[in-house]
């Protein structure tokens, strides 16, 4: 996928089931997400088609520690030294986490296994050390993204905000397509993959507090309605499902 504008200075990158993004103020750029491993040749790519060096890149910040969002992080700071900032909780383990795998049992998840077995996915690195975020103190890098702790799909699952441009970067609390289900719309992710179901939920009353006109998530197509009826839309949805297919007591 080329680099594609998707609000004033930020760029998507990634492919149709996996996105990750490019802020860029001045000569300078944040990686917001990483991707598989082999991601690394879109993001030099990207990097050439913005008209920016490698060495523009002044720092990497990540929703959470999952592996289709981690891939070159590594590999970049190997590269470049910018540092990585990821919420404490999501920080240990050397911020890499795996799926549950039994969620690739389902036919619909085979599309992102396949393109993260192709993507390097099994061999993700560790990316080592990383900078602590703190919750609602803006980051002092390209963009000032400011950091909304929302727990829930991981520990450390965080959103960004980047105020002056109207956007807010969901991670994989709220996406707009689920790789394992292939749903489309704002919506909470497969039960499954959740760290904390439960936590997820509370998580989207805390993101429909966020207003920004933009919604980048990890999954599918950006959101340009708005944060508060994308939340929305994905709360009615998460009830709605609950509601057909409501979980069995034991």
């Amino acid at each position: 996928m080329n680099a594609v504008e998707v609000a004033p200075g930020i760029h998507r990158l990634g492919s149709t089931r996996v996105n990750w993004y490019l802020v860029v103020e001045g000569d300078a750029v944040t990686v917001l997400d990483t991707g598989f491993p082999r991601h690394w040749e879109m993001l030099q790519s990207g990097m050439h088609q913005l008209g920016r060096r490698m060495s523009d890149i002044a720092a990497v910040v990540l929703t959470h520690s999952h592996v289709d969002h981690t891939g070159f992080a590594r590999r970049l700071v190997d590269a470049c030294a910018p540092p990585v900032f990821v919420e404490r909780h999501d920080a240990v383990h050397g911020v890499r986490r795996f799926p549950p795998m039994h969620l690739y049992a389902r036919p619909s998840s085979w599309g992102l296994l396949a393109e993260g077995l192709r993507g390097g996915m099994l061999w993700t690195p560790r990316v080592g050390a990383s900078q602590p975020v703190h919750d609602g103190v803006a980051l002092d890098v390209p963009g000032h993204l400011k950091p909304v702790h929302l727990g829930g799909h991981t520990p450390g699952s965080t959103a960004y905000v980047v105020e002056d441009r109207g956007v807010v970067f969901t991670g994989d609390n709220l996406v707009t397509l689920d790789p394992y289900t292939r749903r489309r719309g704002p919506q909470l992710m497969f039960c499954g993959v959740q760290h904390d179901e439960a936590g997820a939920v509370e998580a989207l009353v805390r993101l429909a507090a966020v207003d920004a006109a933009t919604v980048l998530p990890g999954h599918g197509e950006p959101w340009t309605n708005g944060s508060v009826g994308a939340c929305e839309r994905a709360l009615a949805s998460h009830s709605r499902l609950h509601s057909e297919h409501p979980v069995p007591v034991t």
